[in-house]
């Protein structure tokens, strides 16, 4: 199984990255998108960006929200395209005979922006309640792949490169707590443009401190175009306990 995955195209911004990588795009058995598609709420946008990847792949395409694709009109999207939107949620897949769970979110911020204080009500407790029921989506359920894949980083690791006292604002302790407990085999976001492309989770982690780039247990990719300059591939081999997973 070959996936693709990729956040912050930005519309217009970064979709030459994307066109540079159709071919590999081609190979893929389904597309993970990690939010800001678009810009400023464009629909058009976004449906310009999803166009262009029809165009590439037949693979299936499961995505979550960023903060450009505004909330009151993501029933618009889900109408208008088709595609899999998961909001707290999960979804399955089978592909070669390897079982994949995937468990999608936006994700959550440890201190919400200053435009989220002064324009969504009750944002915290909103972000508060997002991390406990993704802590009771992640669950394997019989599959062989459990994989997280949100918008907002779920740790501080991969944000290194970016303002550090912008990190509250950018991923989720709380968040990184969780997958510590759940040990999902796989974490993919996007939002950090700058941020570091990998980190590794260890079993007793609950801070950025304790980040180590050898001997984790949970590796966390910050799939953002900006970041890596490319979209992130990821094949998936085997079943069950022999189940392999190599970023290509």
């Amino acid at each position: 199984m070959i996936i693709g995955a990729f956040g912050d195209v930005h519309r217009n911004d970064h979709l030459g990255l994307l066109r540079q990588s159709q071919k590999e795009l081609g190979t893929c058995d389904l597309l993970l998108l990690a939010g800001d598609i678009t810009d400023d709420n464009s629909i058009e946008g976004f449906g310009e960006v999803l166009g262009a990847l029809k165009e590439w792949s037949d693979a299936d395409i499961v995505a979550v929200f960023g903060n450009e694709e505004y909330e009151p009109t993501h029933a618009v999207y889900r109408e208008r395209y088709g595609i899999t939107f998961l909001e707290e949620a999960a979804k399955d897949y089978e592909v070669d005979g390897i079982k994949l769970r995937i468990v999608g979110s936006t994700g959550a911020l440890d201190r919400p922006t200053w435009w989220q204080r002064n324009n969504v009500p009750d944002i915290g407790r909103r972000y508060r309640e997002r991390v406990s029921k993704l802590d009771a989506l992640l669950q394997r359920n019989g599959a062989d792949v459990l994989l997280l894949l949100t918008h907002y980083a779920p740790t501080y690791a991969t944000l290194e490169g970016e303002k550090q006292s912008a990190f509250p604002e950018m991923g989720s302790l709380a968040l990184e707590g969780v997958i510590a407990q759940k040990r999902p085999d796989l974490a993919l976001h996007a939002h950090a443009h700058r941020g570091k492309r990998y980190a590794l989770l260890t079993k007793k982690q609950r801070s950025l401190e304790d980040f180590s780039v050898s001997g984790g247990d949970v590796p966390i990719y910050n799939v953002s175009l900006p970041a890596n300059g490319r979209p992130s591939f990821f094949d998936i081999q085997g079943s069950g306990a022999g189940v392999q997973i190599r970023y290509v």
